[in-house]
């Protein structure tokens, strides 16, 4: 048997700690803020975001320090981080509080402030030029709301700014979704008074205009209304907020010189969206809490009255996840913010489109909400023709949900990076009719019946046009869903071909196709050349495909429209095919179907190893035809991301036809390692269609592989160890384990051996007078620079089969891994490495 090893290194961290008196004595892996942090639904609603720019070429996140000195204010620090995949910003953990804000001296008042965070873009490369027109573009996700608006609440905003150092602009959490300021509400031992208007002000962000996404209503005179939230306490005065901005009252006016249709409060029963002037004393307005009305039967007592947010255009809508017209779920809600300065740079025109596009780009209507505004440019302080103004998001979470929901956002534009457009023609060539994206063009040639014979020649055309912008837009990779019921033709081994305004053309391999289990087929593909005028020669790009309109039924076809999306990395666009109908021609079908066993099972890395798919095909129809001798059958194979062809020839004269693809063959003719496809532990989908030398095609047949190992071996142990607390003069000689630790071993057909080695522990230049040893009955083995066998099994487990190694050598707190002190050590932190390693067992050892 071939020799394997298996090295489990690095993740085992040690950090010693040896202290004097009450001082500890441990372990300890100290984490940065990540997906770790995440709860499984937000970790799983992160890897499904839509495709966005990598977040960290444009955004920057630091903790605030434009905070009010009052010392009742809570909100230091700063929660938002970047997922791990570097497409996410996280503005607000759902699960997870801000440390720093936790506690405060009296009583312990604690975990009140949520989770919140703001994510600013960087003014070197994502700035926002206020003088000019912008477009910002993302994909938003709020929660799920499950019956319960805490579930998703607080809410987003995204929002412009014009500060000095606005990367340190924060307001505050909670009903401030990060923004907002910090309504103070005072009571007392004889009542309560409120900060005034001005000082709530101060401590939003300055100089600054929002698009707030508020997922939880906040009126303290609603029937589910939310109590104050006291923050901190001293021996005579409790500091809260009332929690009250959604308040409404129609009998306070909006301040002079706001946009019409601006209202004190907001509803809505999962969220609402509106525009607001966080820093302007005027947005905020103390009103009735539903103690004032109500009497002593209100939580909100003592209080009479509470601050309330101005509210512009405001819109009553649903920020929850949804589902499509197919009753898909949706999670990710993208918007479309557009900002339109007047010549004179006073006034500028807010325009916006929420929930516009489905998460595959194409167009949505459903639930869409779309609104144009006018704000005053002054509320961004000072704009002249060369401002350039900082851009973001906040979030915030309430702490009323231990479920609520991270708030999350994915961005596609970044403002006048690169403006982009795409559109989509699809021409009949046999009619010479062009059908274009927009049914209401209202271009020459745009038939409205949208209608093609079975047979004729197809062009599918996509024209990327680059307007203008500060880079180039780069590495743009196409992802098009090819339409339905069209056979593309591929014969010279290519999809189709993009042809550059200057005069370059490139081909576009038949191997960027993948096709799902739908048949839907999806080309993947990047540009060679970039796109637009300072350093790439051309701002033009066409990609021209060709095929054949197929319809073998008895009745028409409606062709759906398939998206497309045009990922740069640093700007993305998307656009959507005409909805066309193939018209009925043939009355007979070509049928294909798996005469196998399913799911086929093979043997991973098995010696003379074949995967042999087994064909049956046969005509049905009035006028069927017979297969003929020496006809040729064309097979197409789909792979996950590879696409195969192979071809026979009939032998004899029959009605049915038995074949055999010869698989492994035909992915190694291809030049591609037939292992790579079929790793090991994994189940592989292979989808065949047939084409008859009429060019009849099949339909799809599915070939399920299940890849089991022919041996298996790993090790996995846990990720730190701890020892139990120690006196720098104790004279102990062996140091427990302060916590479980453990090694497994898993095993399939195969014996095996595990060894250990420690470094030595170490802080700079000082060294741990002592060693990691393993303690067992038959004496004891230092580990450390030394690699020693201390497990082994000799069993070949016919299945999957885990060993535990305390378990099996039956470690108490006395044995298995210990630290033997030779004397004293200086009181310091102390770090080493454990290094487990795996191997075939070995009787002569």
């Amino acid at each position: 048997m071939m020799k394997k090893l298996k090295k489990f290194m690095s993740p085992v961290t040690i950090v010693l700690f040896v202290v004097a008196l009450t001082s500890i004595f441990n372990y300890k892996v100290i984490f940065a803020a990540s997906d770790s942090d995440l709860s499984s639904t937000d970790q799983n609603t992160v890897n499904s975001a839509p495709t966005g720019l990598l977040m960290s070429n444009y955004f920057t996140i630091k903790n605030p320090t434009n905070n009010s000195s009052d010392s009742s204010f809570r909100f230091k620090s700063n929660s938002a981080f970047i997922s791990d995949n570097n497409k996410v910003l996280v503005l607000a953990h759902g699960t997870s509080t801000n440390s720093a804000d936790n506690t405060t001296g009296l009583n312990g008042v604690k975990n009140r402030t949520g989770s919140y965070g703001a994510v600013w873009s960087n003014l070197d490369n994502a700035y926002f030029e206020a003088a000019k027109p912008q477009t910002i573009s993302a994909w938003l996700s709020f929660g799920s709301g499950g019956g319960d608006e805490t579930i998703n609440g607080q809410g987003m905003a995204l929002v412009l700014q014009n500060n000095a150092d606005g990367s340190t602009e924060m307001g505050a959490g909670q009903e401030g979704l990060g923004v907002y300021g910090y309504d103070k509400s005072t009571a007392k031992l004889l009542g309560y008074s409120l900060a005034s208007a001005s000082d709530v002000a101060k401590t939003a962000v300055q100089n600054s205009i929002a698009l707030e996404f508020d997922t939880q209503r906040q009126d303290s005179t609603a029937s589910n209304s939310y109590p104050p939230i006291m923050y901190s306490m001293d021996a005579f005065y409790s500091y809260y907020s009332t929690n009250s901005f959604d308040t409404k009252n129609v009998n306070i006016s909006a301040p002079s010189g706001f946009p019409d249709d601006t209202s004190l409060g907001a509803g809505g029963g999962f969220g609402h969206i509106a525009l607001t002037y966080p820093s302007d004393p005027k947005s905020y307005a103390a009103t009735d809490t539903g103690y004032g009305l109500n009497g002593g039967s209100s939580p909100f007592s003592p209080f009479e009255k509470g601050f309330s947010l101005f509210h512009i255009h405001r819109k009553e809508t649903f920020l929850t996840n949804d589902t499509d017209d197919n009753n898909n779920p949706i999670v990710w809600h993208h918007l479309t913010f557009r900002w339109m300065p007047s010549a004179d740079l006073k006034t500028a025109t807010i325009s916006y489109s929420y929930n516009d596009k489905d998460i595959d780009g194409s167009i949505n209507t459903k639930h869409r909400i779309d609104d144009n505004i006018t704000v005053d440019m002054n509320q961004l302080g000072t704009i002249t023709k060369d401002s350039k103004i900082y851009w973001g998001f906040t979030g915030a979470n309430n702490n009323t949900n231990s479920n609520v929901a991270s708030k999350l956002v994915s961005v596609e534009s970044i403002p006048d990076l690169v403006n982009a457009s795409v559109k989509t023609t699809i021409t009949d060539k046999t009619l010479n009719k062009v059908m274009y994206d927009d049914p209401d063009s209202g271009l020459s040639g745009d038939d409205t019946d949208r209608k093609v014979a079975a047979g004729d020649n197809l062009e599918l055309d996509y024209k990327l046009t680059y307007q203008d912008g500060r880079e180039d837009w780069k590495d743009i990779a196409a992802k098009i869903k090819l339409p339905k019921n069209i056979t593309y033709n591929t014969d010279s081994s290519n999809i189709g071909t993009i042809k550059y305004e200057n005069g370059d053309s490139e081909p576009i391999p038949a191997s960027a196709i993948t096709t799902d289990s739908t048949g839907l087929q999806t080309i993947n593909y990047t540009f060679l050349q970039n796109l637009g005028n300072i350093s790439a020669t051309s701002k033009i790009a066409d990609i021209v495909i060709n095929g054949v309109a197929v319809n073998d039924t008895k009745a028409d076809i409606s062709v759906e429209d398939q998206p497309a999306i045009f990922t740069g990395s640093n700007n993305i666009v998307s656009t959507s095919t005409p909805k066309f109908t193939i018209m009925y021609k043939k009355d007979w079908t070509l049928n294909l179907a798996n005469s196998m066993t399913d799911p086929i099972t093979l043997l991973y890395q098995q010696d003379n190893a074949t995967l042999n798919l087994d064909t049956k095909l046969n005509y049905n129809g009035k006028t069927s035809p017979d297969f003929a001798t020496n006809d040729k059958i064309h097979y197409q194979i789909s792979l996950g991301s590879h696409n195969f062809t192979y071809e026979t020839t009939v032998s004899a004269d029959s009605d049915n036809l038995s074949d055999q693809i010869p698989l492994r063959k035909v992915i190694e003719d291809a030049g591609l390692d037939f292992w790579t496809l079929f790793p090991n532990n994994s189940s592989q989908k292979i989808t065949v269609t047939a084409t008859d030398d009429d060019g009849i095609i099949s339909n799809s047949a599915t070939y399920n592989v299940n890849v089991e190992p022919n041996h298996l071996l790993e090790v996995n142990a846990d990720t730190s160890l701890q020892f139990q607390t120690v006196n720098y003069l104790s004279p102990v000689e062996y140091i427990k384990r302060a916590s479980n630790y453990d090694v497994t071993v898993t095993s399939y057909r195969n014996p095996w051996m595990l060894q250990v080695s420690a470094t030595e522990l170490t802080n700079g230049d000082a060294k741990f007078n002592g060693d990691i040893v393993n303690k067992s009955s038959n004496g004891t083995t230092v580990l450390t620079n030394n690699n020693a066998t201390i497990a082994s099994d000799d069993t070949s487990y016919d299945k999957e089969t885990t060993t535990s190694i305390a378990s099996l050598n039956k470690w108490t707190t006395d044995t298995g891994l210990l630290l033997k002190k030779y004397g004293l050590s200086s009181s310091k932190q102390y770090s080493g490495t454990l290094t487990w390693t795996v191997m075939d067992y070995n009787d002569s050892l």
